[in-house]
């Protein structure tokens, strides 16, 4: 698993998890369960997703860590707000969806492995553009 119901305590209360799963772990699995494939279908087209979600601890890039951290408590809160300033994880939730947009559309590029063919070289596609035409009227 990418993530733990340990780390997920920077974002929640031990008894609020507790609340809102009714003690039951297999419900905050299938939350980080979700949030990880929220997240990797967000980078699957540039970046190399099983390189990324198949490391440990400090190997493991921070960014991507909170960001699952904070989808994984969106969804958990999705199920019963206990105690939680809902509106807050939800504007976070927003946000973290935005950046992962980002990055998908190639705006923002984090320090991710990126998918490489077969020789070696990185994948992906090529885009072109240009600014809009600007016209004078005179």
């Amino acid at each position: 698993m990418f993530i733990s119901k340990e780390e997920i305590k920077s974002h929640l209360y031990d008894y609020q998890i507790d609340q809102i799963t009714d003690h039951d772990d297999t419900i905050v699995t299938s939350a980080i369960d979700t949030a990880v494939a929220e997240v990797k279908s967000y980078l699957a087209n540039r970046y190399d997703v099983s390189a990324i979600f198949s490391t440990s601890a400090s190997d493991r890039s921070a960014l991507i860590v909170e960001h699952v951290k904070v989808c994984a408590v969106y969804h958990l809160l999705l199920l019963c707000n206990v105690d939680a300033i809902y509106d807050r994880y939800e504007k976070a939730y927003d946000r973290s969806i935005d950046f992962l947009k980002k990055v998908a559309d190639g705006l923002l590029s984090p320090d991710l492995p990126y998918l490489q063919t077969q020789s070696g070289r990185p994948s992906g596609t090529i885009q072109l553009k240009s600014n809009k035409k600007f016209t004078h009227s005179f």
